[in-house]
């Protein structure tokens, strides 16, 4: 009977918790949709939900509620978490929501395991008396990146001197090509390509239905922005600007909240696979040229062991 009366209890919480997260996500979207300064800090929460996923929640739902509770997190973990650790939550701290993923029962006929999303607690390490790890160096020279690029991509790379002035590079769907605008310097030049990889990303899971459109557009340039910040390279020549907002569903509050979810989703997944191939090229260059390019700790777990295996 008290097991049955705590579970109750539970789904009560949970649904609360869920009203509450729900207009607290809300709340964010109105906030930050075209706004030109907040926007690219909630893309640097999206660079790091996607680098230590396992400790900050991935997510497009999980990025907007870190953003608005604690948008310099860096490491979140729940009180036992933290405990193990021999750490201690400070005084008057007050969690995180997020979503947590937890497994489901298992189906008998499929023998798949369905899972469900809580909102759970958790304190970042900067609420703790943790030490904070030592950041390591990422990449810092583009050039290195436009080579890894190169090596890595699936798509071909050339230079182009028809390109019209404020055009850098321009992915092209029907050539599986990346044109670009001679004479940027290595910077510039690293950026464009990052952005055009997430076009090229888009594409390939897009199929026929890709077309370069105010919201494909708008997910290549906020992935170029995610994956700048994850290699080092300079983001001001990104500018966003009102007009690189797309039109999204305005009356409803929840289709708006809906819509902006689904544009973050799209900006993490085309950053992701993107990123992860950039990873692999430059892994590819400290193999093949006995480079030191990277730091460890940026690395994928394959792109790692094939550097070792100089």
């Amino acid at each position: 009977m008290n097991g049955k009366i705590e579970f109750s209890q539970f789904i009560s919480n949970q649904k609360q918790l869920r009203e509450e997260t729900g207009r607290l996500t809300a709340e964010t979207v109105e906030r930050i949709w075209g706004d030109m300064e907040q926007f690219p800090r909630l893309l640097d929460v999206v660079e790091r939900s996607n680098l230590a996923s396992g400790t900050l929640g991935g997510g497009s739902a999980n990025a907007l509620l870190i953003y608005t509770q604690c948008p310099d997190a860096t490491r979140l973990g729940s009180f036992e978490d933290w405990k193990k650790e021999q750490a201690y939550i400070r005084k008057g701290e007050k969690g995180i929501r997020i979503y947590v993923r937890s497994p489901g029962k298992e189906d008998p006929q499929t023998h798949r395991v369905k899972y469900f999303y809580n909102v759970e607690h958790r304190f970042d390490i900067s609420q703790t008396n943790a030490r904070p790890q030592q950041e390591e160096p990422a990449w810092n020279d583009p050039i290195d990146i436009i080579k890894a690029i190169a090596a890595a991509s699936k798509f071909g790379i050339r230079y182009d001197s028809q390109i019209p002035d404020g055009v850098d590079a321009a992915y092209i769907p029907a050539l599986n090509e990346a044109r670009v605008r001679d004479g940027q310097d290595a910077e510039r030049m690293c950026l464009s390509l990052l952005t055009e990889f997430c076009h090229y990303e888009q594409h390939k899971l897009l199929g026929r239905t890709y077309e370069r459109s105010p919201f494909t557009h708008f997910v290549a340039l906020c992935g170029g922005y995610v994956l700048a910040r994850r290699f080092g390279i300079g983001t001001e020549n990104i500018l966003f600007q009102r007009e690189v907002f797309p039109d999204i569903p305005s009356g409803n509050v929840q289709e708006k909240c809906g819509a902006v979810r689904d544009l973050l989703s799209s900006v993490i997944r085309a950053s992701g696979m993107a990123g992860q191939e950039v990873q692999r090229g430059i892994a590819g260059l400290e193999r093949d040229f006995g480079q030191y390019v990277s730091s460890p700790r940026y690395r994928p777990e394959e792109a790692q062991a094939e550097a070792l295996a100089v």
